[in-house]
């Protein structure tokens, strides 16, 4: 998936703007990132439009939020206070992200996150 068609998804799904789809990619891209130990986010980040690299933070150690604080994240970054609405912009952004991911390594990045932020990708959690 490209990076326009990415955002055109994003704001089909959201109902969004440009600027708000772009806005909503690189804050839930962001805070995901943060989230995620090791090599995890490069690995996201290379599977994602080059134009996205930079919008996953890397962090080796990863955060230990649940889906409370991504969420909370999520909106400080996007500068959007309405929870049920950060809520549904990171909906809609992860199962844009998860469908553009292989399914190893979308597999690999879900085994990293607690299921509260594994159910906004939309897509049935990997068993072990």
């Amino acid at each position: 998936m490209d990076y326009e068609q990415m955002i055109a998804t994003v704001r089909q799904r959201g109902g969004l703007g440009e600027n708000e789809a772009v806005r909503s990619v690189q804050a839930v891209l962001s805070v995901l990132g943060e989230r995620l130990a090791g090599q995890e986010a490069d690995n996201l980040a290379a599977q994602l439009p080059d134009r996205l690299n930079a919008s996953v933070t890397r962090n080796p150690q990863g955060r230990r939020w649940d889906v409370g604080d991504f969420l909370k994240h999520v909106g400080d970054r996007e500068q959007v206070a309405n929870a049920d609405q950060v809520r549904e912009h990171a909906r809609v952004v992860l199962t844009t992200v998860a469908e553009a991911l292989d399914d190893d390594d979308r597999n690999d990045l879900l085994a990293q996150l607690p299921g509260g932020i594994t159910d906004l990708f939309g897509v049935p959690t990997p068993r072990g």
